[in-house]
C-alpha cells in the first residue's frame, strides 16, 4: 500500500495546473472545498475524488476546474 501510495501521489502531483473536467457528485463534507466530484480518470470506489471550490455550481453538472493541489489519492481545483 505505501508503494502504491507513492505512486498515486507522483501521479496527482503532476496533475497540478491541469484543466480537468470534472462531474460535480455532491456537496462535501469539507468546510474549505463546496463541492466532491470526479474526473475522466477517478473510478467511483476505487479512486480518489476531485475535492471543488464552487459556490455557483450543482451535483450533475461537468465543470472545467484547474487543479490547484493534491495528495495521494484526491485531488483539489476550482472553477475556471
Amino acid at each position: 500500500m505505501n508503494e502504491q501510495a507513492a505512486v498515486s501521489h507522483a501521479i496527482n502531483q503532476g496533475l497540478i495546473g491541469s484543466l480537468q473536467e470534472v462531474l460535480i457528485e455532491e456537496k462535501s463534507d469539507r468546510s474549505d472545498y463546496d463541492f466532491t466530484g470526479r474526473c475522466r480518470r477517478q473510478a467511483p470506489e476505487i479512486d480518489g475524488i476531485t475535492y471543488i471550490k464552487a459556490v455557483k455550481t450543482r451535483p450533475g453538472k461537468i465543470v472545467k476546474c484547474r487543479i490547484t493541489t493534491a495528495d495521494d489519492y484526491d485531488l483539489f481545483g476550482e472553477i475556471i
